[in-house]
C-alpha cells in the first residue's frame, strides 16, 4: 500500500513493458503500415509512454541450415483396440484394419467377434461393457449411419446424447460410451469420395442423420484424420505411438470427501430409488434430470449423494459438487469448476467468464453428474432453477431443506432418518475396539440410537465422543442426559435451525473440550469453511486473554468438530458446525467473539500483499479475511476491517483479480471514510490505493481525482513538506507522466524529491528513490545526459545506505544499465546487468519475480548485441518464473511471451513466435473482458502479432481474421 514508485516497483515499472525501439518501429512500419508510409522520429517514440516498453526487434537469422532429428524408435504397446464402423460402408476396410492391428500385436475388438447377446437390450449393455474392457476405440467415420435400436432400448443412456438429438446408431452410442468412459478415441473420416465396400446400402443407413452427426462433432472440435484409401488409413493407424500419443483422460471428480465404504448403512432403498428415478425419462432424451433430495439438518443428505456419486461413477463422465447456499455462491463455486475441470479459463479473473465457461462444458459434455449441496432458501432454490434451464445432458441432484412442495421442477426424494437397526449397527461398528464393550450393548446402542433422533450427523458425533471417552453406550446415554439440562435454546429449532437431536448431540460433545477449546470453536464459527491454516493458531487475539491454541485444536479435533491434516498442518471447522455455533451465541457474545476472529486474522494477515514472498502466508487467511469482513460488515464492525479489507484488495490486485480487489477497495474506502471521517489520513491511503488500481487497469480519468483528492488530505493533515506529500506527488506525477502531461509532471516530481532531501537528507535511500524517479521521466522526455548522474548518484546513495548487495541496489544497477543500453554503451551496461542479477537471485532466490525481470533485460541486452543463442534461455527462465509466481494467464506473463516472441520472430522461427504472440493477445484481450477496459498495452500487442503475421507473408484480409480469433477467444466478438 502507499506509494507507487517504492524502490521494488521501480524496476518493474521501467523494464517489464512492451518497449518499441526505433529500430523494430520502422521495421514493424515496413510489415504493418506500408500505406501510411509514415515514420516517427526518435523523440515522437521516446515521448509515447505505453509503447516505450517490452518489444524489440533484433538482426533477422538468415540462411540457417535445417537439421533433422534421428527417427526414434518407438516401443509396442499392446493395446485391446475396439473398432467402431458401419458394416455396409467399412466392412471390409474394418477387417483389414483388424488384422494389421494383430500383425502389430494387438488385440482388435469389432463386430464379428461380438457374442450373441440375445435380444436389442442385452446388446446396447454389452455393447458399453464391450468398449469399457478396451483400453483405446478406433472410429471410422463416413456418410452413413448404421443402424438405431429399437425406440425405448437406450432410453437409460439417453443422458450421453448431444443436446438436441433424440436418438444415435449404434456406431454412434460406440462413439458416446467410448466418450463418457474416458477411454482414449482416434477418430479417421473417409475422403467423400472414397467409394464404400458395399455400394449398395442397407435400410438401416441413414445418410441426412449421419450428416448432422459429423456436423456436430465439427462444431465440438473433436479431432480426426482423413483418409482416401484403406492403404493410407492402416499407415495412419501404424503411426499411433500407443504409449504416448493416446489422449491420457483423468475423469474429473470434485466431491467433498472419500466414501464411508461398510460403514454407508441404511440407505439401499433410498439410494436405488435414486438410482431408478435419475435413469427414468424425463421429457426427452436431452432432458436435464433433476432430484431435489430434501430433509431436516443432519439427516444425511450431502452423505447419501456423494455415496450415490462414489458407486456409480464408472457410469457418469464427471463427478461434481458445488455447494448452492445461496445465488452468490452457486455462481462462485460452479465458477470455480473450471478448474477441476481443466479449462483455459481457470485463471480468469473475471467470474462471469468462468461461469459460463462451465456451463458450456456441461452443456457440451453430457453424462455428468452433479450435485448441489445446501439449496436451503427460495432465493438459492430460484437461483438453482435458473442455472438447470440452461444445461442439458446429466444427471443433477439437490441437496435442501425446503419441503417437498418447493420443488415444483424436480422430482422430490425425502430422506428419512435411518433406521433403527441400522443406525445401532452403526454406532457399534464405528466404535468397536475403542469402547467400553458390555453385554448389553446391542440394547444400548438402540437406545442411543433413539435418543439421538437416529440423525447421521448425532451419530456421527456420538461415535466420536464414545471412541475419545472410550466409554460404554449406558455411560453415553448418561452424559446424553446431563447435556439435555444444558441445551436449552438449542432445543428450539427457531435458534438452532437444525433438528432438536442435531443441536443436543453436538452440545454432548462440545461440553466435553476444555473452556480455551470451546473459546476457539466460537472464533472459527466466523471464519470461511475453508481449510484454516495452522500458523493462524500460533498469533494472537488482540485484546483478548491468551490461550493454548494448539492444545484446544487438539480438543476441538477429538470430538469430530474440526478436522485435521496435520500433514499439511491445516484444519477444517464444517459450516453445519459453523453455523450451530453462531446461532448458539447470544447478541453479545456472538459480537465479541467477531471482533475477536477479525483482529485475530487482521493480525495474522501480515506482510505485503505485493511481494510474492508473503502469498505464502496471505494465501490461505484470503478465504478467512474475505469471510470475518463480510460477517464485521452486517454487524457494524469496524475496528480493522478497514486495513484489512484494503490489504486483501492489493492482493488481489496484485495477482490481477481486478474484479475482486476493486469492490474490496471501494468497501475499504467507505470504512474508513465511515469511521474516521472523508478527511483523514487512513482515507488518504485508500484513496491511493484505489487510485492504483484504476490506473491499472486503463482509467487514468477515474484515477487522477482520487490522487489528487489524497494528496489535498495529507497535505491538510501533514502541511506541505511532510515526507507523505512526497509520496503522493510522486504518484500523481507517475500518472500525469503516463498521460503525457510530462511538463506537468516534471515540477512534482522535483518537488517531492525536494521534499525528502528536506525530510532525510541528501544521503537517504528515500531520497535514492525520488531520484530515480525523476531520472526515469528525464529519460521519457529524452533528457538522457541529465537523467544519468542523478541514476548514478541514487546508487551510491543506496550503495552507502544499504550495503552493496541489498535488492533496492539492483534496482538501481538495472535503472542505470537500461539508460546505458539506450545510449548504446552495451558493454558498460552488462556488468551492471549482471551484478543486478546476482543480487536478486541472492536476496530472493532463484524463482522471485524480480529475478525474472533482470533475467528479461539480461536477454534483450544480449538480443541487442546478436548473442541470440545465449538470450533465449533467459527469456524462457523469465517466462517460466512468472507463470510459476502469478499464473498463466497474468499480463506480466503476456510481456513475457511478447519478448520471447521476438527473439523467435528474429530467429526466423515464425510459427512459434506466432502462437506466443497469439496467446498473448488473448491475455490482454482477457484483461479487457474481466475488467472492462483496455489494457495499457493491448494496442501495441496487436499491432505486434499484425507485424508478425505480415513477416509470414499474410494478406491484409487474412491479417485481420486471424486477429479477430483471439477476441472471439478472449469473449470479446469482433471488433
Amino acid at each position: 500500500m502507499g506509494c507507487i514508485f517504492d524502490p521494488g516497483a521501480l524496476k518493474t515499472v521501467s523494464v517489464t513493458y512492451i518497449r518499441l525501439p526505433d529500430r523494430r518501429q520502422t521495421n514493424r512500419q515496413g510489415h504493418a503500415a506500408r500505406a501510411a508510409n509514415q515514420r516517427e522520429t526518435a523523440q515522437q517514440v521516446a515521448n509515447r509512454h505505453d509503447e516505450q516498453r517490452g518489444h524489440f526487434a533484433w538482426p533477422r537469422n538468415r540462411g540457417r541450415a535445417t537439421i533433422r532429428p534421428t527417427a526414434r524408435i518407438r516401443p509396442v504397446v499392446q493395446q485391446r483396440v475396439f473398432l467402431s464402423a458401419v458394416s455396409s460402408e467399412f466392412g471390409l476396410t474394418r477387417d483389414a484394419l483388424a488384422k494389421d492391428l494383430i500383425a502389430q500385436g494387438h488385440e482388435p475388438v469389432w463386430q464379428p467377434l461380438f457374442p450373441d447377446h440375445g435380444n436389442a437390450d442385452s446388446l446396447q449393455s454389452k455393447l458399453r461393457d464391450l468398449v469399457d474392457s478396451c483400453d483405446a476405440v478406433i472410429c471410422l467415420l463416413g456418410q452413413r449411419s448404421g443402424s438405431y435400436p429399437p425406440t425405448g432400448v437406450a432410453s437409460r443412456f439417453a443422458y450421453l446424447l448431444p443436446a438436441g438429438t433424440e436418438a444415435a446408431s449404434r456406431t454412434q452410442w460406440e462413439f458416446l460410451f467410448a466418450r463418457s468412459l474416458n477411454k482414449p478415441r482416434r477418430l479417421f473420416r473417409a475422403d467423400a469420395g472414397l467409394p464404400p465396400d458395399n455400394p449398395s446400402p442397407t435400410g438401416e443407413d441413414f445418410p441426412d442423420r449421419q450428416a448432422a452427426w459429423l456436423a456436430w462433432m465439427d462444431a465440438n472440435d473433436f479431432p480426426w484424420t482423413g483418409f482416401r484409401s484403406i492403404e493410407q488409413l492402416l499407415a495412419e493407424v501404424a503411426k499411433i505411438d500407443w504409449g504416448t500419443d493416446a489422449p491420457s483422460v483423468r475423469k474429473p471428480i470434485v466431491l467433498p470427501y472419500p466414501s464411508l465404504g461398510v460403514l454407508f448403512k441404511g440407505r439401499d432403498d433410498f439410494m436405488a430409488r435414486l438410482r431408478e428415478s435419475l435413469l427414468r425419462e424425463n421429457g426427452g432424451a436431452t432432458a436435464i434430470v433433476s432430484k431435489a433430495v430434501h430433509g431436516i439438518g443432519g439427516i444425511g443428505k450431502t452423505r447419501a449423494a456423494v455415496e450415490y456419486a462414489w458407486t456409480h461413477r464408472d457410469a457418469y463422465t464427471a463427478l461434481l459438487f458445488v455447494q448452492a447456499d445461496t445465488p452468490d455462491n452457486l455462481a462462485t463455486n460452479l465458477a470455480a469448476l473450471t478448474g477441476p475441470l481443466r479449462l483455459r479459463e481457470a485463471a480468469d479473473p473475471n467470474q462471469e467468464l468462468r461461469l459460463q465457461a462451465a456451463l458450456a462444458w456441461l452443456r457440451g459434455n453430457p453424462g455428468w453428474f452433479l450435485i448441489l449441496d445446501n439449496v436451503d432458501t427460495e432465493p438459492a432454490r430460484d437461483a438453482a432453477v435458473q442455472m438447470l434451464g440452461q444445461l442439458s445432458g446429466g444427471h443433477v441432484v439437490l441437496t435442501s431443506r425446503l419441503d417437498a412442495g418447493a420443488w415444483d421442477f424436480a422430482e422430490p426424494l425425502d430422506l428419512d432418518v435411518l433406521g433403527r437397526e441400522y443406525a445401532a449397527a452403526y454406532l457399534r461398528e464405528a466404535t468397536e475396539g475403542r469402547r467400553l464393550k458390555r453385554p448389553d450393548d446391542a440394547a444400548q446402542a438402540r437406545s442411543v440410537a433413539e435418543e439421538l433422533g437416529q440423525l447421521a450427523l448425532a451419530l456421527t458425533l456420538a461415535a466420536a465422543t464414545i471412541r475419545e471417552r472410550q466409554c460404554s453406550f449406558a455411560d453415553y446415554r448418561v452424559l446424553w442426559a446431563e447435556a439435555r439440562e444444558k441445551v436449552r435454546g438449542w432445543n428450539q429449532k427457531t435458534i438452532t435451525g437444525y433438528h432438536t437431536a442435531v443441536g443436543q448431540t453436538w452440545q454432548t460433545s462440545a461440553a466435553q473440550v476444555s473452556a480455551e477449546a470451546r473459546v476457539l470453536l466460537e472464533r472459527l464459527a466466523f471464519l470461511a469453511p475453508d481449510p484454516v491454516p495452522g500458523f493462524l493458531l500460533e498469533g494472537e487475539v488482540p485484546g483478548a486473554p491468551p490461550l493454548n491454541a494448539r492444545e484446544a485444536l487438539l480438543d476441538l479435533a477429538r470430538y469430530s468438530l474440526v478436522t485435521r491434516e496435520p500433514e499439511a498442518d491445516r484444519f477444517t471447522v464444517h459450516r453445519l458446525v459453523q453455523d450451530a455455533t453462531r446461532r448458539a451465541l447470544d447478541p453479545a457474545a456472538a459480537r465479541e467473539r467477531l471482533t475477536e476472529a477479525l483482529g485475530w486474522v487482521d493480525a495474522a494477515f501480515a506482510g505485503d500483499p505485493q511481494d510474492v514472498r508473503s502469498w505464502g502466508r496471505l494465501d490461505p487467511l484470503a478465504p478467512h479475511a474475505e469471510a470475518v469482513v463480510t460477517h464485521a460488515g452486517a454487524s457494524s464492525i469496524a475496528g480493522p476491517a478497514g486495513r484489512l479489507t484494503g490489504a486483501l484488495g492489493n492482493l488481489f490486485q496484485t495477482k490481477a483479480l481486478y474484479a475482486r480487489s476493486e469492490p474490496l477497495m471501494r468497501r475499504a474506502l467507505a470504512i474508513d471514510e465511515a469511521t474516521f471521517g472523508k478527511n483523514h489520513p487512513d482515507v488518504a491511503r485508500d484513496l491511493n490505493d484505489l487510485a492504483y488500481l484504476l490506473a491499472a487497469t486503463n482509467r487514468l480519468g477515474e484515477a487522477e481525482p482520487l490522487y489528487r483528492r489524497a494528496l489535498d488530505i495529507d497535505e491538510a493533515s501533514y502541511g506541505n513538506d511532510h515526507p507523505n506529500i512526497a509520496e503522493r506527488l510522486n504518484n500523481l506525477a507517475t500518472l500525469l507522466q503516463a498521460t503525457n502531461r510530462l511538463g506537468e509532471a516534471e515540477p512534482l516530481m522535483r518537488r517531492a524529491l525536494g521534499i525528502d532531501e528536506a525530510s532525510y537528507g541528501k544521503d537517504h535511500p528515500t531520497v535514492a528513490t525520488a531520484l530515480n524517479n525523476l531520472a526515469q521521466l528525464l529519460k521519457a522526455t529524452n533528457r538522457l545526459g541529465e537523467a544519468e548522474p542523478l541514476m548514478r548518484r541514487a546508487l551510491a546513495i543506496d550503495e552507502a545506505s544499504l550495503g552493496k548487495d541489498h535488492p533496492t541496489v539492483a534496482t538501481a544497477l538495472n535503472n542505470l544499465a537500461l539508460l546505458l543500453q539506450a545510449t548504446n554503451r552495451l558493454g558498460e551496461a552488462e556488468p551492471l546487468m549482471r551484478r543486478a542479477l546476482g543480487i536478486d537471485e541472492a536476496s530472493y532466490g532463484n524463482d522471485h519475480p524480480e529475478v525474472a525481470i533482470d533475467l528479461n533485460n539480461l536477454a534483450q541486452l544480449l538480443q541487442a548485441t546478436n548473442r541470440l543463442g545465449e538470450a533465449e534461455p533467459l527469456m524462457r527462465r523469465a517466462l517460466g518464473i512468472d507463470e510459476a509466481s502469478y499464473g498463466n494467464d497474468h499480463p506480466r506473463v503476456a510481456i513475457r511471451l511478447n519478448n520471447l516472441a521476438g527473439l523467435l520472430q528474429d530467429t526466423n522461427r515464425l510459427g512459434e513466435a506466432e502462437s506466443l504472440m497469439r496467446r498473448m493477445v488473448v491475455i490482454f484481450l482477457a484483461f479487457e473482458r474481466a475488467t472492462g477496459h483496455a489494457h495499457p498495452h493491448r494496442d501495441v500487442a496487436i499491432r505486434n502479432y499484425s507485424g508478425l503475421l505480415a513477416a509470414m507473408g499474410k494478406s491484409e484480409a487474412e491479417i485481420a481474421t486471424t486477429i479477430a480469433a483471439p477476441r472471439r477467444e478472449a469473449g470479446l466478438g469482433q471488433a
